[in-house]
């Protein structure tokens, strides 16, 4: 399958994900839409930062990696419009990865709470872990690099403790995580954009040309257009979802006005925000 009709076939998929209100799809008035509704997004998300947020106490530790996560977010979404405008095309695909996953992971990391941060900041330790002990194991340095501690987590009960295993399972895996939301045909679309975030043979099909017996090359990437078609489709959603996450754990759920209007503007449906688990965590 070339890369023009995977991702054909990703945006009739896009479209069949409970967003097939108005018309939302690749015709040149939803692009317009959405070309005109993510600076919009991004602006207000900019006011709501800039003016400084509340957060009531029981969400802080929640809001914390949210916030910079929603940074990241935006700053991503940003990014991508710029090389898309640039004429950048599967190039961009590894930072469309990242902004699915990471406007995904807000929703998750919003809805579970607490025990979330904890699997978080778990998962995080472990990575820098193995990276200093890559560090030491590899550079000949001075003095050897610090390592997070490794004392096991106290659990509360054998419950709590296997609810954090399951919640480090989804964190470490997206295809674990959009099950457990009951959303698993979000994961081919990941999937796509991973094949062009690592060495694969995508990102050597794309700018080879077989024609006839004689194999040629390209400048421009085969299949850029509809990829650069979907991931515009894609960011104003991504947007949505990862403001939505943050906005309601906010004092006065500041960027729902923004997200009401931008979400009728588009024709997306109110589920498309509210992913609500449909695998207990117990």
């Amino acid at each position: 399958m070339g890369a023009a009709h995977r991702s054909q076939s990703l945006i009739r998929n896009w479209q069949d994900f409970r967003i097939m209100v108005y018309k939302f799809g690749p015709n040149e008035q939803c692009l317009r839409r959405c070309r005109a509704i993510v600076p919009v997004i991004l602006r207000a998300a900019d006011q709501v930062t800039s003016q400084g947020v509340r957060v009531l106490y029981e969400h802080q530790n929640v809001v914390r990696p949210l916030m910079g996560w929603w940074q990241f977010t935006n700053r991503t979404a940003q990014a991508l419009m710029s090389l898309y405008d640039q004429g950048y095309t599967v190039e961009a695909a590894p930072l469309m990865r990242n902004l699915l996953g990471h406007s995904y992971a807000m929703n998750w990391l919003a809805d579970s709470g607490e025990p979330a941060v904890v699997a978080l900041t778990d998962y995080w330790n472990e990575h820098r872990r193995k990276l200093a002990q890559n560090v030491n194991e590899t550079w000949n340095l001075p003095e050897p690099a610090s390592t997070p501690s490794a004392e096991p987590i106290p659990f509360a009960n054998p419950e709590s403790e296997q609810i954090h295993k399951r919640l480090v399972g989804e964190l470490k895996n997206f295809d674990t995580m959009v099950k457990a939301y009951g959303t698993a045909d979000v994961y081919p679309v990941y999937r796509h954009q991973s094949a062009y975030s690592h060495t694969t043979g995508a990102t050597a099909d794309a700018f080879l040309v077989m024609d006839g017996d004689t194999l040629k090359f390209t400048t421009e990437p085969k299949g850029g257009a509809a990829d650069t078609t979907a991931g515009r489709l894609w960011i104003p959603v991504a947007l949505l979802q990862a403001a939505a996450a943050i906005s309601r754990l906010l004092v006065g759920d500041p960027m729902k006005p923004t997200i009401d209007r931008a979400m009728g503007d588009l024709g997306l449906p109110a589920s498309l925000l509210n992913l609500r688990r449909t695998r207990p965590l117990m």
